[in-house]
């Protein structure tokens, strides 16, 4: 009896089938991890989500520290002696010279180094500051603060958000004297009287609430500060 021939694709078709859906597989996780690595370093052009994914960032860290800073005073330490000291900042003195009263030394806060997110600001470094009075926050007295200084209006905005500001509120300002200024760096010393950096509450969304953590305008840039210990 005569057999016909079978029907399909011969192996040697099927084998190229698969290569190609292989190629094509590695095409596409090439492209997505392309995508991936360009949106996390950061290019000016940040979506709102990860906008507000750096500005959490930003919290998270500054929560750490600011919890440091209440367990060294707690533990004793005073106000004034408390180091932000690391290898990683300029102008806080040298790392190891009060292991003990440094926050970022595991012997004090304990507390690790985390760099400031890309696409954030201008490349400006963390600063703690204590000159400026917070609003509605402890006294009239100067606050210890953290600073990240000269962020792009897009963060600033989304760190109001994390604040708890409405979203789309205006930014407000600091129109006495910037709340980022280097030449006041803290080393121990807080400013009084007429040296205390106070903001025009009139330009915040209501003048009775506090705000331990917001970002202002000074002139043309923008400023994000948050609170580390209320005096």
């Amino acid at each position: 009896m005569t057999r016909l021939p079978q029907s399909g694709h011969r192996p040697g078709n099927r084998s190229g089938n698969v290569l190609f859906l292989i190629m094509i597989a590695i095409i596409l996780i090439a492209a997505l991890t392309y995508a991936i690595s360009h949106s996390e370093r950061g290019d000016g052009n940040l979506s709102r989500e990860q906008t507000a994914i750096r500005a959490a960032k930003v919290v998270s860290f500054a929560t750490d520290i600011k919890r440091a800073v209440d367990n060294l005073f707690r533990s004793g330490k005073s106000e004034s002696s408390i180091s932000f000291a690391a290898s990683q900042l300029t102008g806080y003195g040298t790392a190891d010279t009060a292991p003990a009263n440094e926050v970022f030394n595991i012997a004090g806060g304990g507390v690790g180094w985390s760099d400031v997110p890309d696409g954030t600001n201008d490349g400006s470094q963390w600063e703690f500051y204590g000159f400026t009075a917070v609003p509605n926050v402890g006294t009239a007295e100067a606050d210890l603060i953290m600073v990240l200084p000269n962020v792009t209006q897009k963060f600033c905005q989304a760190y109001n958000e994390k604040a708890g500001f409405a979203a789309g509120a205006a930014i407000p300002s600091d129109t006495d004297a910037c709340v980022s200024d280097t030449a006041q760096r803290f080393s121990g010393t807080f400013a009084t009287d007429s040296d205390i950096n106070t903001f025009d509450m009139a330009t915040f969304p209501a003048t009775d609430k506090p705000y331990p953590a917001a970002c202002v305008a000074c002139g043309t840039s923008y400023q994000a500060y948050y609170t580390l210990m209320e005096r």
